[in-house]
């Protein structure tokens, strides 16, 4: 399991409930930036980076080289097949910025009209840049698989907050490039691996409805204090994701390949989770039970420090004996509490993630259920 994760396919994050889960799952995010591109991340992806060390940049040059063959095999061989399903980069063109394309590709595709060199302003606001104006489709394709040669070089697993590129295969070949220009129908063996979104699964189970408006902040604190936890859980990740690609490689249902990932998110995340919770919420009670029954007498200590001063005062002689009765008691229960969360490093994780996040309102609640 990779320790990194590669945004894809734009550089700015579209989905700020995404970002803020993945930041509570993937140790790093890297993304394809040519460099000098002006970046204008949005104030939850600085605070991640500032905090986290978050954002990795990751130039283009390498990959633009490696995918430029394949492109130019598509487009030497089908050019007329891609003409017409393209249609040129007319109304609706979209664009890749030029350092993002290998210059032998650029110049085949000026000269067959399915591109065309432009200026424009970067979306984020910055100098004027040179981009390769093209139709949509090829521009999201290029994207993908550009995106995909770079987290292979840099061993990185390709994630996105965009449902249509999910849909888009990890592995490219001259016939899946074709057929994702052309718009014909790719099989069910060009999907993605659903075990690669285990973690944001399991990660998803802990989170409030409004995570929109929870802080970055927050999110950074949390995976912070919680370092050895969030350490352990993404190890525990890693090797369910190892284990079940194994039993999956010979399911060649998508359906059933998704079924059998939800149900090893249960069975792992899940299910501890609601153990941890129950047996935390048993502690409290036998503390309780036990503050309940407490003998509240005077420790013997006290009184003879007390020189006999006390004497007479029953009151006096009682709360200070339950004051250190029950503090003896919140201390033997807070150990056992966190001797339940050690011994559960994953569960505690979720916990911690579940209890820091939680909307202030529910504070109280979530206390009175553990």
């Amino acid at each position: 399991m990779r320790d990194i994760g590669l945004y894809y396919p734009y550089i700015h994050f579209r989905d700020e409930r995404w970002l803020k889960a993945a930041a509570l799952y993937w140790p790093r995010m890297a993304r394809v930036v040519p460099t000098g591109y002006p970046v204008a991340d949005t104030e939850t992806a600085r605070v991640f980076d500032d905090e986290l060390e978050f954002l990795i940049p990751v130039p283009p040059d390498a990959a633009a080289h490696a995918v430029a063959p394949l492109f130019l095999e598509v487009l030497n061989a089908h050019q007329e097949r891609l003409a017409t399903a393209l249609a040129g980069p007319t109304a609706r063109a979209a664009a890749v910025h030029w350092d993002e394309m290998a210059p032998e590709l650029r110049d085949a595709l000026s000269s067959t009209g399915l591109a065309a060199e432009s200026v424009a302003y970067p979306p984020g606001g910055g100098p004027l840049l040179p981009w390769m104006a093209m139709h949509p489709r090829l521009v999201w394709i290029y994207k993908c698989v550009l995106s995909a040669q770079a987290a292979e070089m840099g061993q990185f697993t390709p994630t996105t907050d965009q449902d249509d590129a999910h849909l888009q295969p990890h592995r490219w070949s001259a016939d899946r490039v074709l057929s994702a220009l052309t718009g014909a129908p790719q099989g069910d063996d060009s999907l993605p691996d659903p075990t690669d979104a285990m973690g944001l699964l399991a990660i998803r189970t802990v989170l409030p409805r409004d995570l929109n408006a929870v802080a970055a902040g927050r999110i950074a604190a949390v995976r912070r204090r919680h370092q050895a936890e969030f350490e352990a859980f993404h190890a525990a990740i890693g090797e369910a994701v190892d284990l079940l690609r194994d039993r999956l490689a010979d399911v060649s249902l998508p359906v059933a390949r998704l079924e059998y990932t939800a149900l090893e998110v249960e069975r792992r995340f899940e299910t501890p989770l609601v153990e941890l919770r129950r047996a935390l919420k048993g502690a409290r009670i036998d503390t309780m039970f036990s503050a309940a029954n407490l003998k509240f007498d005077l420790p013997a200590g006290l009184a003879a420090i007390g020189g006999g001063a006390l004497a007479g005062q029953p009151l006096i002689g009682t709360a200070a004996g339950a004051a250190f009765g029950l503090s003896s008691l919140r201390q033997a229960a807070g150990q056992y509490r966190n001797d339940l969360r050690s011994a559960a490093p994953v569960a505690s994780y979720l916990l911690s993630v579940e209890q820091a996040l939680a909307p202030r309102s529910l504070l109280r609640r979530l206390a009175l259920r553990r």
